[in-house]
Order: C-alpha cells, then structure tokens, then sequence
C-alpha cells in the first residue's frame, strides 16, 4: 500500500507541476455563461497575456484538466501498486 501511495503522490505533483507551467488562459469574466475566448497555454506566473484585457486563468479548464492528471495519478500508482516485485515479508512462499 504504501507503494500505491508514493507513486501516486508522486506522479500527482509532477502532474500538477507541468500543468502550473502550461494553464490555459481565456478573456472572459469569471462566472460568465458566455462562451470562454481561449487566448491559450501559458505558465501561472508568466505576463504572457499581459497586455490582453481581462485575461485570467481559465479556472474551469484549470480543474478540469487536474481532475485528469489525478485520475492518471492513480492509475500510475495502482499499476506501479499491483506490478511491484514481492520481497522480504512479502513474499507468498516465505
């Protein structure tokens, strides 16, 4: 179990990390129902859109595509989980 755990968490802040530096961005006011104008991927931190009106985070798409990278966390981590090799106490024949 506590392989599942590593590789998983593991496999989670990479993810995350990679998506910090590549978040989508858009122009339009948080809570609109209008339809979202993609300006496109740029690093959290960066100015990229600096100059372009009201251009934010798209949270939507930000939660969206953490919600993949958990969810492929935890496929990492459970196959990482169920192909361990046993070793020591593990073993069944010991």
């Amino acid at each position: 179990m506590n392989t599942l755990l590593k590789v998983t968490l593991f496999a989670f802040v990479i993810g995350l990390a990679i998506l910090c530096c590549s978040a989508p961005w858009t122009t339009t006011q948080a809570g609109s129902a209008a339809a979202h104008n993609s300006l496109g991927y740029a690093a959290i931190w960066s100015h990229q859109f600096a100059a372009v009106p009201g251009a934010r985070v798209d949270l939507g798409a930000f939660a969206m595509l953490a919600a993949v990278v958990a969810f492929f966390s935890i496929v990492i981590g459970a196959s990482a989980y169920f192909f361990r090799n046993k070793r020591g106490a593990e073993r069944e024949d010991v």
